[in-house]
């Protein structure tokens, strides 16, 4: 059983319509269910009214399939008490990035910014303490760019949103049972926003009508979206140690460039990635950012790449190369140094264009189609197409050329 990931009445349903034909009444599951369930005791509750355009903030886990590594992921709810309608957005961890970024996709897709919005007191963009309110400056930024007012609850005092606690537990349910699969964080929480939208033809549990209704009054009731998009990152100024490697959050490191060893670079911390930066304001490496308390190191491939193609003598020791395909590495193995220089010089050339990942994919795709080991040249083109257009899309055929080998070949044109 996944974290807390258990099934709905409607959520079961879903599934016997999809997986096995079967259709039911939703009152059917929801009574078999109550009888497998036992009731429980009721709690009491007090009747609060909330204004529309104001929202609360919080907090949920759940697990996860990236890659096909099972990982237990945060996510940001954002609800309207007004309406019931709530949003959310995963993330690695529950930082300020992760929060400013979450609530600026949700402020976008919904065209608007709430009046107000209420926080948990242990969330990363600040707390309460006593009467005092500390923020995060990066947090502080952000409300003062999308012109909201935050308020914080005591602590250990749940009910004081707990339109945010109940939705936590419904969309964890509805959206993430069974347990999400994907690769790419980023487009799936683009289609997790447009997936909350079930909400909007459900009736409301006290006020009878359409819960899309009521979020029509909401929605009416945001601020304008500002003209000037927020960037949601966090900035350092690091010194590198003696690899070009920077240490982020005590025990995360990120590599920048061997050649960079013992200088200050920025670093730019944001929600998903990792962007160090050198003086000129050229991003140097990307990563992919890790939370948690375990000591990881990431290392950079494309920088690794270029600084072996001027010192080809470190191929062998490189760390890069047990991360590479083995076909690749028998080639690279087989060279001597000037040819070895020219195909790394080649290899980084595309992977600077093209990427690494689409580079090492064209390497994969040229290798099973020839017997000989492709020239990077080929492999080049092959990347820079993945990267623009995919696979799927069938190259466009040119003009006829044929007239310039003619010419070329002393005949007539």
């Amino acid at each position: 059983m996944f974290y807390k990931q258990r099934h709905t009445a409607r959520r079961v349903r879903e599934r016997l319509a999809e997986e096995h034909g079967f259709v039911c009444g939703r009152t059917t599951i929801q009574e078999y269910l109550r009888e497998k369930r036992g009731k429980k005791k009721a709690r009491e509750s007090l009747d609060l009214v909330w204004l529309s355009g104001y929202a609360q903030a919080d907090f949920g886990e759940a697990d996860c399939f990236i890659a096909g590594e099972q990982i237990r992921m945060h996510y940001l709810v954002l609800t309207f008490p007004h309406s019931n309608i709530g949003y959310c957005q995963l993330y690695f961890g529950e930082s300020a990035e992760c929060v400013c970024q979450g609530l600026k996709d949700i402020f976008t897709f919904i065209g608007g910014v709430p009046l107000v919005i209420v926080f948990d007191n242990g969330t990363g963009i600040g707390r309460k303490l006593k009467d005092t309110v500390y923020e995060t400056e990066l947090f502080k930024r952000f409300r003062m760019h999308y012109r909201f007012e935050a308020r914080f609850t005591n602590t250990a005092a749940g009910w004081e949103k707990g339109s945010a606690e109940r939705k936590v537990a419904l969309l964890r349910t509805e959206l993430m049972v069974p347990a999400p699969a994907f690769t790419d964080i980023v487009a799936y929480n683009e289609k997790l926003l447009a997936r909350c939208s079930f909400q909007l033809t459900e009736l409301h549990y006290a006020k009878g009508c359409r819960q899309g209704d009521l979020f029509g009054t909401d929605i009416d009731a945001l601020s304008a979206l500002p003209a000037k998009e927020f960037n949601a990152v966090r900035y350092e100024y690091l010194t590198a140690d003696g690899y070009g490697h920077v240490t982020v959050d005590v025990h995360h490191l990120y590599s920048a460039s061997p050649d960079m060893a013992r200088r200050e670079l920025a670093v730019g911390i944001g929600a998903h990635t990792i962007d160090i930066i050198d003086t000129t304001g050229e991003i140097i490496a990307s990563h992919r950012r890790v939370f948690g308390k375990k000591r990881t190191e990431s290392v950079d491939p494309v920088t690794q790449i270029r600084l072996l193609a001027r010192r080809p003598g470190g191929w062998k020791n490189t760390r890069l190369r047990a991360e590479m395909p083995p076909g690749i590495v028998e080639h690279l193995d087989s060279l001597e140094k000037d040819a070895l220089r020219r195909d790394l010089a080649t290899l980084y050339e595309s992977c600077e264009r093209s990427g690494y990942e689409a580079t090492m994919r064209a390497l994969e795709i040229l290798s099973e189609e020839h017997e000989r080991f492709p020239d990077f040249f080929s492999v080049s083109v092959l990347a820079a197409r993945i990267f623009d257009m995919g696979l799927e899309i069938e190259p466009v055929s040119g003009a006829d050329l044929s007239c310039y080998d003619a010419f070329m070949a002393g005949g007539d044109v």
